[in-house]
């Protein structure tokens, strides 16, 4: 499912303007518009796309990343520091990247658990992987990465001390 942003033929704010294969549905948060009609897997996911905020001026002034990139990026880290299957997969996804060796390696079959938007996040940052060749570290996300690693691998600070 694509979600747009389009004006709302009622009231003239912007709408969120969905598309999934041929079914098309508009729905305006500001006067309560609506056409066409969702499932409810469709409307969970817009709810979700509602409450991912929108870009910050960080995003557009770090000094690597593109606005995408460090949105797709913060997403996964919002998503991998949360607590479900996708979650879990998300935080997996990020640790390869971290420390392969240590934190374990992507399994590529986990793709098929996630939602489109997951999937889409995680090919910005492997499309950023292969442009720029840094750890996140480097980025400026060292502290979100330990409380990853505290959360899905606490065993490995076991380790360390």
């Amino acid at each position: 499912m694509n979600i747009y942003h389009s004006l709302c033929p009622s009231c003239g704010n912007e709408a969120d303007h969905l598309m999934d294969g041929t079914a098309i549905a508009v729905r305006c948060v500001h006067c309560g518009y609506c056409a066409g009609e969702l499932s409810e897997i469709q409307e969970q996911h817009l709810k979700r796309h509602r409450k991912t905020p929108a870009p910050s001026d960080q995003a557009s002034r770090h000094p690597i990343l593109t606005s995408e990139e460090f949105e797709a990026l913060t997403y996964l880290i919002r998503l991998a520091k949360s607590n479900t299957g996708q979650c879990r997969r998300a935080a997996n996804f990020l640790l390869s990247w971290w420390n392969s060796a240590s934190c374990g390696s992507f399994d590529l079959t986990d793709l098929w658990g996630l939602d489109d938007e997951i999937t889409q996040a995680m090919q910005v940052v492997i499309r950023f992987l292969c442009r720029r060749q840094v750890y996140p570290d480097t980025l400026g996300f060292k502290d979100d990465f330990q409380a990853i690693i505290q959360q899905w691998r606490p065993h490995l600070l076991e380790e360390e001390a």
